[in-house]
């Protein structure tokens, strides 16, 4: 049977909940802070910060999807 290891000193009631509390702390910080919700400058519509809108295809002022003409699917170049 394997042997577990034991701890030298006993943890005081503090430091094993500071423990437990910077996990929890990190672990709720992790889920809400996601990416923000900003409006995009051109069409108006809710779109995640620093990403293309997804709506009318423009990022900083510039149009970087044609959202006109479907893309039917994705291909590789090849080099």
């Amino acid at each position: 049977m394997a042997k577990h290891p034991t701890t030298k000193q006993k943890l005081s009631r503090s430091r094993v909940r500071s423990r437990y509390t910077t996990f929890a702390t990190n672990a709720r910080r992790k889920l809400t802070d996601s990416a923000p919700i900003v409006t995009c400058t051109q069409c108006k519509q809710p779109k995640v910060n620093h990403r293309i809108c997804p709506t009318c295809g423009y990022y900083r002022g510039k149009k970087v999807i044609n959202k006109a003409s479907p893309l039917d699917k994705v291909t590789k170049i090849k080099a």
